[in-house]
């Protein structure tokens, strides 16, 4: 009975207005149809404007490790052999995957946070192998210096056995290309 009421209100509010009821329909499809999605896109554009890109490190870096006794480690891992090592870098995004060409076999995965690298060894074929206390036996730890020209990795592969640490310096240079100055900043 209510139902029929507002619907003789409604049909007798608009009897003199025919073309009432088609505007309200067009404006209220309007309203849903762009002014609805251009309001998010524009919260969406207000959201993101605080993320940036991490900075990129692909490519081919000159390293060196300046162990302190390199025939002593040298035995340990095939990553301590002196001389210059070229480090290869693949990323996507913030994610990374670090490869010595001097074993090919290793792999660091990690990621970059503002310029801190951050990355654990795996081996081709296997997990990452962990120590007795459960712990990824080596890690690489580095800063990007974006200060020079190219850019440059400043950090230490930490070597950890049980109770003992052993941390050895890493300087590398990248190979041939100079960054895009406006990009990752």
């Amino acid at each position: 009975m209510l139902s029929s009421q507002i619907d003789t209100a409604i049909s007798e509010g608009t009897a003199g207005r025919t073309g009432w009821s088609d505007t309200m329909r067009t404006a209220l499809l309007y309203l849903i149809l762009v002014v609805l999605p251009v309001l998010g896109i524009l919260e969406l554009l207000h959201v993101g404007q605080g993320l940036s890109a991490p900075i990129s490190l692909a490519g081919k870096w000159n390293a060196h490790l300046v162990p302190q006794n390199p025939r002593a480690l040298a035995g340990e891992d095939s990553l301590l052999l002196p001389g210059p090592i070229t480090l290869t870098i693949t990323q996507s995004g913030p994610n990374l995957l670090l490869t010595f060409e001097e074993d090919p076999k290793t792999t660091f995965v990690g990621n970059i946070r503002d310029v801190t690298i951050d990355a654990g060894m795996i081996r081709e074929g296997a997990t990452a192998p962990r120590t007795s206390n459960g712990a990824i036996p080596i890690y690489f730890h580095a800063r990007v210096e974006r200060q020079t020209e190219p850019d440059s990795l400043v950090g230490v592969l930490i070597f950890e056995d049980g109770p003992s640490r052993t941390e050895v310096p890493l300087t590398a240079m990248r190979q041939g290309e100079v960054r895009n100055a406006t990009r990752g900043q």
